[in-house]
């Protein structure tokens, strides 16, 4: 692996073999690889074992043996091996039989697989496919776990810094490694939090609260200056499904309810502007998609220039696949994103449900 796949060789330095005759297949645990060595001479050629390896290894990449939290041990374990093994067969890896591959998991992650699996596999039943090793938690406390995540992403930086330097990381391997040093943030957060940074309620002693002050104290009072109209534009060229949709919906309905904005303008854009409705702070929110034909984001940006139009944010649902404006706004705008695409300005967020 040293000669031919030097990222995985690397990685693979960094844990310890372990011979466990109790396990059927192997284990990793982010510090040690446990195997039993008649899986290994009995069911592996060099090839699968070799792939077998990386699979381990991906697991520590990935952190997938601290971020489990309360899921099921096992259907985490399922969930790995689908993310894994794709990974693994795109960069030209040689699969073994039965091993959990399942294309419409292609790109998606752990975390995203787990939501998607079926009860049986993820209640503690031992239900459904059997996954290929166990995964273990070494770390006793949380210091450790972030330790040996830290650690983990230090041996991954430097593993690819030197592949990428010898010709010998795959582009697969190099966009992966890529997101695995990015935080992962729940986009549900990402979301309040950008709208919530632009409402104006604070606390002044200007306007002390009434209530307090015929009681003989000064205290100041929460004053609310109306936030800003927001925008909310909906990719519909026929990229966002139906779920989706309907989770972003809900979403933004929950955050106008309490962040109050002035009016939400819903945008409804392809390749043009087909359709916008206006709904005042107390209106509710309801989201009809119109249109469905090609992608632009130009347009909405365009308009708003012409018409002279700031909102204090905009907020746009889409694949972000399709021309962008040369120039950001002036006004801060989140791209909610279906896929890994980044906008070329504002904040970008991926969008899993």
């Amino acid at each position: 692996m040293l000669l031919k796949d030097f990222f995985f060789g690397r990685l693979a330095l960094y844990l310890k073999m372990v011979e466990d005759t109790t396990i059927p297949t192997m284990a990793v645990d982010g510090k040690h690889i446990f195997y039993n060595p008649d899986f290994v001479l009995d069911e592996l050629t060099p090839d699968t074992c070799k792939t077998v390896l990386a699979h381990e290894i991906m697991h520590c990449v990935l952190d997938h043996i601290n971020r489990r939290g309360s899921r099921d041990p096992r259907g985490w374990n399922i969930a790995g091996d689908y993310a894994i093994n794709q990974i693994l067969l795109d960069a030209k890896f040689v699969p073994g039989p039965h091993w959990l591959l399942d294309p419409q998991y292609k790109g998606m992650s752990a975390d995203h697989i787990y939501d998607l699996l079926p009860k049986g596999s993820k209640d503690g039943s031992g239900e459904g496919p059997d996954p290929l090793c166990d995964i273990r938690q070494s770390a006793a406390t949380q210091s450790e776990a972030h330790a040996q995540e830290v650690e983990w992403k230090i041996a991954v930086s430097q593993a690819a810094a030197s592949a990428e330097k010898a010709g010998a990381l795959p582009g697969a391997l190099k966009r992966l490694v890529d997101e695995a040093m990015t935080p992962k943030v729940p986009w549900r957060e990402v979301l309040q939090r950008f709208i919530s940074q632009i409402s104006k309620d604070d606390y002044s002693w200007s306007r002390p609260n009434r209530r307090m002050l015929a009681h003989g104290f000064m205290m100041p009072g929460l004053y609310s200056e109306r936030m800003g109209p927001i925008d909310v534009v909906i990719d519909t060229s026929g990229s966002i499904d139906g779920p989706t949709l309907n989770a972003f919906a809900a979403e933004i309905r929950a955050i106008a309810g309490s962040a109050r904005p002035e009016k939400i303008r819903v945008i409804y854009c392809d390749a043009a502007i087909n359709h916008i409705d206006e709904f005042e702070a107390n209106d509710e929110l309801v989201i009809e998609p119109h249109g469905g034909g090609g992608t632009d984001f130009r347009p909405i940006f365009t308009k708003n220039t012409t018409e002279g139009y700031e909102p204090a944010a905009l907020v746009y649902l889409t694949d972000l696949c399709g021309p962008e404006p040369a120039s950001a706004p002036d006004y801060p705008v989140l791209w909610c994103c279906t896929t890994p695409c980044i906008g070329s300005f504002g904040e970008t967020v991926k969008l899993e449900l």
